[in-house]
C-alpha cells in the first residue's frame, strides 16, 4: 500500500467519491483542517465518550456535567476541500470550494448527485438486471459493474459491448437454495394500481399456503424489473429477506403509495392501510398464504409503520418493529448529538420530512398524537417484538415507552436492547443474534405450524 495522502474524506454519499481529471490526476474531496469524518465516527463516539464519563463519575474527583445551552451553536458538519492529486508522483494541490477553480476542477466540484439508492440496469442490458453503474469512460467505450448476483459479487468491466469479469468473490452463495420470487399487481383501497413482491419458501410447492410477513415500508414502489438488495439472496445488509423465506414464511413486500400531506395529502397514518391488506389479500387470492399466520415487521419508518397497523387492524398475527418510533410528540425533545455537547437542530426537519409534520407539536399536538402509535396503544391485540440499537439516532426511548405501555395492559411484548448498536446493526454476532430472535419470534407466534 502507498499513501497518497494523509487527510480524510468526507464521504459525500449520493456524489462519486473521486473523479479522474486525466489518466494520472485524481479529484477527491478532503475534510477542511483534516476533520474526522463525522458520518464515520459518530456511530461509536456516542459510546466511547459515555464509557469515559461513566468512569470519571464512578472515580468521583472530576465533574461530568454535559451542557447545553439555547444559544449555543448547532452541530457542524465537515467543510470541504478539494484536492488534485497525481497518483504517479504523488503531487497534489489543496482548493477551496468557493475559490477560482481550474475548469476541471470546476467540473468535479458541480458534478450531479447519484440516484439514491443506486438503481439496477435491469433486463435488456449485456450485463445482469442486478448491476449498479460505477464508473464509465464514455471516450474509450468502458463502463464499470458492481453485480450482486445471487451466485456471487463480481466486478464488470464492459467495453465496446463485450463484457468481462474483472474480479469475483462471494461465489459460495452459488450453493444457496434460491427462492422463488413473484411480482403480484393489486389495488389499493385508494384505487391505484401497485405492485407487490412475494418471496416464496425455496421448498415451496404450488397449491400450499404457507404463513407469511408483510414487510411494510411508506413510499416504497415495487418494480418489474429492478430488484432492490433487500430482495436479493446476496444482500449484503443486515436486512436479508431471504433468510424468512428459508425459514418458510412467504414474504409479502408491497408498494405502499402515501400522500404529501404538505401537499394537500391525507396523514401519513392513515395512507397505511390502503395498501396493506390489499397487499396481502393478492397474496392470499394468490394461494401462497395462511390467511391466519400472517405477521407485520418493518425498520425504522418500517417500524413505525408496522406499529401503527397494529393499532388498527386485529389482522396481523404479531408484530415486529426495528427502531421503530411510537411517540412523535417526543420524537423532538433529543436535541443532544449522539449524546455529545453538541446540539442537533435537525429533528423537527426529519419529522417533516418523514412524517410531514411540519409544524412543532405545540402547535398541532392532535396531529402527532393521531400519528403516534403510542396513543392508540390499548387497539393492539397482537404480541409485538421490538429491537433497538441503544446509540440509535432514533432514541431507545421510542422502543422503550411503548414496551412499557404494552406491559401495562397486560400484551404481551419482548424489547431486546443492542448495546453499542446504532440504527443499521452492524457487529455480526448482534445481526446473527437479532435474525434468531426474529424467526423464534415468528415459531413461537405461529404454534399451529412446523417450520
Amino acid at each position: 500500500m502507498r499513501v497518497l495522502i494523509e487527510r480524510n474524506l468526507p464521504l459525500p454519499g449520493t456524489r462519486t467519491f473521486f473523479q479522474w481529471l486525466d489518466n494520472s490526476t485524481l479529484a477527491c474531496e478532503l475534510t477542511g483542517k483534516n476533520r474526522p469524518t463525522l458520518w464515520l465516527d459518530i456511530e461509536k463516539r456516542g459510546a466511547v465518550a459515555s464509557a469515559k464519563a461513566w468512569e470519571k463519575a464512578w472515580a468521583g474527583r472530576e465533574p461530568t456535567a454535559s451542557r447545553l445551552t439555547s444559544d449555543q451553536p448547532a452541530a457542524e458538519f465537515e467543510t470541504i476541500e478539494l484536492c488534485s492529486l497525481n497518483v504517479e508522483t504523488g503531487q497534489y494541490e489543496i482548493f477551496s470550494r468557493d475559490s477560482d477553480l481550474p475548469a476541471r476542477m470546476e467540473s468535479f466540484r458541480d458534478r450531479p448527485e447519484r440516484e439514491f439508492p443506486p438503481r439496477c440496469v435491469g433486463f435488456g442490458k449485456i450485463v445482469p438486471p442486478e448491476s449498479v453503474l460505477v464508473a464509465s469512460h464514455p471516450e474509450t467505450d468502458q463502463s464499470i459493474y458492481l453485480v450482486r448476483s445471487d451466485d456471487a459479487t463480481r466486478v464488470i468491466r464492459l467495453t465496446a459491448g463485450e463484457a468481462s469479469t474483472v474480479f469475483e468473490t462471494d461465489t459460495h452463495m452459488g450453493e444457496v437454495i434460491p427462492s422463488r420470487t413473484q411480482v403480484l399487481p393489486f389495488k389499493t383501497s385508494a384505487g391505484q394500481d401497485a405492485k407487490l413482491r412475494c418471496i416464496l419458501p425455496p421448498d415451496y410447492k404450488e397449491g400450499e399456503r404457507r404463513p407469511a410477513v408483510l414487510w411494510v415500508y411508506p413510499g416504497f414502489t415495487v418494480g418489474d424489473d429492478l430488484a432492490h438488495r433487500q430482495h436479493l439472496i446476496n444482500e449484503p445488509g443486515c436486512f436479508n429477506l431471504h433468510l424468512l423465506a428459508a425459514h418458510g414464511f412467504v414474504v409479502i413486500i408491497p408498494s405502499m403509495p402515501v400522500e404529501d400531506e404538505r401537499r394537500g395529502g391525507r396523514e401519513l397514518a392513515d395512507c397505511l392501510m390502503d395498501s396493506a391488506l390489499p397487499a396481502c389479500e393478492a397474496a392470499i387470492d394468490a394461494g401462497y398464504v395462511d390467511r391466519k399466520h400472517v405477521h407485520v415487521a418493518g425498520h425504522s419508518l418500517g417500524g413505525w409503520a408496522a406499529l401503527m397497523l397494529l393499532t388498527k387492524t386485529p389482522f396481523f398475527r404479531s408484530g415486529i418493529a426495528m427502531a421503530g418510533t411510537s411517540n412523535l410528540l417526543s420524537l423532538t425533545d433529543d436535541v443532544r448529538f449522539r449524546y455529545d455537547s453538541i446540539p442537533d437542530d435537525s429533528r423537527q426537519a426529519g419529522t417533516a420530512e418523514n412524517y410531514y409534520l411540519t409544524e412543532p407539536p405545540w402547535r398541532t399536538p392532535d396531529r402527532y398524537i393521531r400519528n403516534s402509535p403510542l396513543f392508540s396503544v390499548e387497539n393492539i391485540s397482537a404480541p409485538v417484538l421490538m429491537l433497538h440499537g441503544d446509540q440509535d439516532y432514533v432514541e431507545i426511548g421510542q422502543s422503550e415507552q411503548m414496551f412499557a405501555a404494552l406491559r401495562l395492559l397486560g400484551r404481551k411484548a419482548e424489547l431486546v436492547r443492542y448495546w453499542g448498536e446504532a440504527h443499521v446493526f452492524e457487529s455480526p454476532a448482534n445481526i446473527e443474534d437479532a435474525w434468531r430472535r426474529i424467526l423464534s419470534w415468528l415459531d413461537q407466534s405461529s404454534p399451529a405450524l412446523s417450520l
